[in-house]
């Protein structure tokens, strides 16, 4: 019952890129997806998965992928897992619901930009595992776009998968979780708890990349943006906005460009986003190509699991999305 009177608020999370993805691609889908336990022999499906075709069916299956979390014994609530932030956050709806008591305020670093926040504590429970005395920023409901986010700093030790052939979300102990013998693997240095993608490339042109759960797209720095324009000068651009968690709204500029190279995944042309978001600043890849890999990319494979204890990202059938992502 509390996660029907409190959970009613869409997802729109750190981005908003729709309206220029639109005009790239136009369509529609629609999935439903929880937390939940998979045993280390339970396989994952044998079925025919067919990804999202376009940006709008990514971004509406994007929505509903949160974790079940209790906070205080409570709920559960639907939280979104955004391993690109390094901070935890409850809605202020929440945290007054529940009577959390309010703490000192904190700085609090999001996509646009980083500034003052509150803070409160609880106690989480998420899945089989339980943390004492949590430390989360406290922002509106609005912003957040729902109940709560879960940081990086979470999930130590932990996997996650992102498994959009079963339409769910998985966070398990890497010890106890399925591993595919047919998964692509690819090892990753650790950046302020982040799994860093280094052996990359997007139109032949060396790139660090790395895995954010909580961007509905994939958004490369300037001194990339550069690079690619400079490469497609007849490329036809558009713009979008990009909300950060804090409220603050900053451009990015969005054009089809020449296949991802990740390892030894070579992925076909999709719409990418530019933008010198704060997260490239806070983690020094200003100067050198970067790009930080959302959902509509990692969309295109059965699953994707981060595993945060053997510091590596495995994709699961690679060969699918090689021959369904088309520009």
């Amino acid at each position: 019952m509390e996660r029907e009177a409190l959970g009613k608020a869409g997802f729109d999370r750190r981005g908003m890129l729709i309206g220029a993805a639109a005009a790239l691609a136009a369509g529609s889908a629609t999935a439903q997806v929880s937390i939940q336990r998979r045993g280390p022999s339970a396989a994952p499906d044998s079925g025919v998965y067919e990804p999202p075709e376009t940006l709008k069916a990514v971004f509406d299956l994007y929505r509903r992928m949160t974790a079940d979390v209790r906070v205080n014994g409570r709920g559960p609530y639907p939280f979104v897992v955004d391993t690109g932030a390094n901070q935890s956050v409850i809605a202020d709806s929440l945290a007054a619901a529940l009577g959390l008591a309010p703490g000192r305020p904190e700085l609090l670093h999001s996509a646009t930009g980083a500034e003052m926040a509150p803070t409160t504590q609880a106690r989480l429970d998420i899945g089989d595992r339980r943390e004492d005395d949590v430390v989360l920023s406290v922002l509106p409901q609005a912003a957040i776009g729902g109940l709560g986010m879960l940081g990086v700093e979470r999930l130590a030790g932990q996997r996650l998968t992102l498994d959009f052939a079963r339409e769910r979300l998985v966070i398990e102990r890497s010890r106890n979780a399925w591993r595919d013998p047919g998964d692509v693997v690819l090892k990753t240095q650790r950046r302020d708890g982040q799994l860093t993608l280094v052996d990359a490339e997007l139109a032949g042109v060396p790139i660090t990349a790395f895995i954010d759960s909580g961007a509905e797209s994939t958004i490369g720095n300037g001194a990339l943006k550069a690079i690619a324009a400079a490469q497609r000068p007849r490329a036809t651009w558009t713009q979008a906005p990009v909300l950060g968690v804090t409220g603050k709204i900053m451009q990015a500029d969005m054009a089809g460009f020449p296949g991802l190279r990740i390892g030894g995944l070579r992925l076909p042309p999709w719409p990418l986003a530019f933008a010198d978001l704060h997260t490239f600043t806070l983690w020094g890849l200003t100067e050198q190509p970067a790009l930080m890999i959302g959902v509509d990319i990692l969309s295109r494979f059965r699953a994707v699991s981060l595993d945060f204890e053997r510091d590596e990202v495995r994709f699961h059938d690679a060969a699918l999305a090689a021959a369904t992502m088309r520009a």
